[in-house]
Parts: structure tokens; C-alpha cells; sequence
């Protein structure tokens, strides 16, 4: 009975959500994530002012199958994120998560129960306020991830005054539960999610950096915010649609890195970001599409530092070199190899300080009209 309830045919279930705090927003991109592989035009639900609408045409059966082959294995094929109690999803079956896709899509709401008297509770992720008896409610602990929130019984703390405390409405479960898809996995094992205020931004700065970074790449391993930068970059050259000011300046990476102590596996969260003068040069269409085309760390790290002088010192070495009529110097040819990492770069450096030259040209007029625009706007 339970079963035909849960695979029956969903008409067409739509769902507007909004950016929140940074393990929604991942759960939001990983449901986006999972629609896609069962065939959706995810790309379709993305609205510029931030938000996405979501019309779900799939049924729990085949939502659930995406999300489980979309998440983790064990080497013996057993699922890591649920199943069991040490699972990421603490103590979550296949049954009690297909009740949570079930309710997403369907509005059912798992047939809680309110009394007049019953307590009104408010999402802390979607706001929403619901009127349901407590022993209904579901609040944030280790079944919506085991690393990052603890168990009320085995790890009571005193944020949650020794009880969980933080209501978590029912649509919005399976979402968060969706979080683990959308952390591109490096090759240094750690992961990162690219937070921002838009799930526009954020959907397509994290499938560039998955396509780039992720473990499978065979890409060398980079700093977060060469990640993060080499990300806006691919952006502004690809998407039609210029990063907003609030947007620049709330783009962020979260990083989980596990490592170990005396045998004891700890895990870390860290976040990292680039000032809003760094973000606006890299979302500029013509400065982003010249450093894609140079394609040297060497010279996007002198920008990310905003090292202009040394910059343009750079150029000026490689030109000269460049130029030369007679065959480099030992020192030279060392100093084009120790700042050129493409070989077609280290044949060219003439070519490459003339795009240095156009980069600082860019840059500057960028700078200018900035300045121009604040003193204009305080004026």
C-alpha cells in the first residue's frame, strides 16, 4: 500500500525556492543536479533574480534511484549515505527517505497531526511557519548529515541548550538531504561547494568547477581561490548574464577537509573568498576571455593579489626576451620556464607580454570607471 503511494505518477509538482545559508543552497543545487540526470532542463528553472523554479515531472522511485546512484559507494557496493546507523545520513532507510521525496513533490506532510494548541515552528532554512505537535516536528541533528551536525542523544551541546532546537519543515528535508551531491570532490580529497546569493550563479560555478577540478580531472591540484577564480572566469566567458553587485560580493567556497590526528579522523570546514575589486575584474567579459586566453596560474595569481606592478614588471622581461635576435641566456630561458607553464607561451613570450600589456590596459579602465562610478554615487 505504502509502496503504490510512493511510486505513483506525479501530475507535475512545482516548487519556488530562494538562496539561504550555504547547506541549503547545496542541497538545492544537488536536487538540480540529480533532475538533470534523470532528463530535466534544470538549466530552464534557473531565474535571474536568484531563485529557481523547480517543475518536478519524475516519481519518488526514480528520484530516489538517481540520488542514491549519484551518491557514494563503499568498495563492496554498499551505500555510505544511508542505510545504517554510521551512514552519512545517520539511522535514514530507503522507506523514510522516499517519504521525504514524496512529501517534496506531492505536499503530502507525512500525515502530521495539529491541535489548535499545537506550537507554530518555523523553518530555519525556507522561513516557513507550520503548526505541528512537537512530537511531529523534525529538527537539524546527524540525519541530515553525521560530519556536520551531531546527535542529540550521543552529542548534545549548548547551541542546542542539550536539545535540537532548529525545525526543519518538511519539504525542505529531502533537500537538505540532496547537500552531498553538489560538493565537488579534489584531488586532494577535500571538498568544496561554491556558495553565493543566487542559485543561477551557483549552479553553473559549481558545474565549472566540477568539470575542471573535480577528482576525475586530470588537472594538478589548485589553491581554493584559483578554483573559485578560474570558476567567475568561465562564467563571465560563457553566461550571458553579468554578476549583480550584491552577488560579487557574496561568493564564497566552502571546503570540507578531513584529516587525522593519533589515528583519529577529524574533520574541518573552511571558507574562502576574493575581495569584491578581484571578483568585478574577473567578471569582466573582456579581462576574463584575455586571462582564459593567456592560461597561465603565474599571471591570474598576480591579478588575485592585484600585484599590478609586478604585473606589468613581467611583461616588460618577457618582452625583451622575446624580442631578442640572438639565443637566450641560461637565466632567461629559466625565468621564461620558472613564469611559463604552456609551451606555446614559452615559444611566444613577446605574444604573451603583449596580452600582459592589453590585461593592465583593461584593467585600469575597469579601475577608473569603478572609481568614477563611487564618486559619482557619494557625490
Amino acid at each position: 500500500m505504502e509502496n503504490s503511494l510512493l511510486s505513483r505518477e506525479v501530475p507535475m509538482s512545482k516548487i519556488t525556492l530562494y538562496p539561504s545559508n550555504w547547506l541549503y543552497n547545496a542541497g538545492v543545487v544537488g536536487l538540480l543536479i540529480v533532475l538533470e540526470e534523470l532528463g530535466e532542463q534544470v538549466e530552464k528553472f534557473l531565474i535571474d533574480d536568484g531563485s529557481v523554479h523547480i517543475t518536478i515531472t519524475k516519481d519518488v522511485d526514480q528520484i530516489f534511484d538517481r540520488w542514491a546512484n549519484l551518491s557514494p559507494r563503499s568498495k563492496k557496493g554498499t551505500s555510505l549515505v544511508y542505510g545504517w546507523k554510521d551512514a552519512y545520513y545517520a539511522n535514514q532507510t530507503e522507506s523514510s527517505i522516499k517519504k521525504r521525496i514524496n512529501v517534496l513533490i506531492g505536499g503530502d506532510t507525512k500525515g502530521a497531526k495539529t491541535r489548535q494548541s499545537s506550537p507554530i515552528f518555523s523553518c530555519v532554512f525556507c522561513t516557513v511557519k507550520m503548526k505541528i505537535k512537537k512530537s511531529d516536528a523534525t529538527f537539524l541533528n546527524q540525519a541530515f548529515g553525521n560530519i556536520l551536525l551531531g546527535s542529540e542523544k550521543s552529542f548534545s551541546n549548548m547551541y542546542w541548550n542539550n536539545s535540537a532546537r532548529d525545525f526543519v519543515c518538511p519539504k525542505c528535508e529531502f533537500i537538505l538531504m540532496c547537500h552531498h551531491i553538489a560538493l565537488t570532490q579534489l584531488s586532494d580529497s577535500s571538498e568544496i561547494f561554491i556558495n553565493a546569493p543566487s542559485f543561477k550563479v551557483m549552479y553553473y560555478l559549481n558545474k565549472f568547477a566540477r568539470e575542471a577540478f573535480g577528482a576525475t580531472s586530470l588537472a594538478e591540484a589548485r589553491a581554493k581561490r584559483e578554483i573559485l577564480a578560474m570558476s567567475v572566469i568561465e562564467y563571465a566567458t560563457k553566461i550571458q548574464t553579468t554578476l549583480g553587485v550584491w552577488t560579487g560580493m557574496n561568493i564564497e567556497v566552502v571546503s570540507r577537509r578531513e584529516y587525522w590526528i593519533d589515528e583519529k579522523k577529524h574533520v574541518k570546514i573552511e571558507f574562502f573568498s576574493l575581495p569584491y575589486g578581484v571578483i568585478q575584474l574577473l567578471a569582466d567579459r573582456r579581462i576574463a576571455s584575455l586571462l582564459s586566453q593567456i592560461g597561465e596560474f603565474s599571471i591570474l595569481n598576480l591579478v588575485l593579489n592585484q600585484d599590478f606592478s609586478r604585473l606589468m614588471e613581467l611583461g616588460y622581461r618577457l618582452l625583451r626576451i622575446g624580442l631578442k635576435d640572438t639565443e637566450w641566456q641560461e637565466s632567461e630561458e629559466k625565468f621564461v620556464n620558472q613564469n611559463l607553464r604552456l609551451d606555446r607561451n614559452r615559444k611566444n613570450p613577446a605574444k604573451v607580454a603583449e596580452q600582459i600589456f592589453d590585461l593592465l590596459a583593461l584593467i585600469e579602465e575597469k579601475q577608473k570607471r569603478r572609481s568614477t562610478y563611487e564618486y559619482a554615487s557619494f557625490a
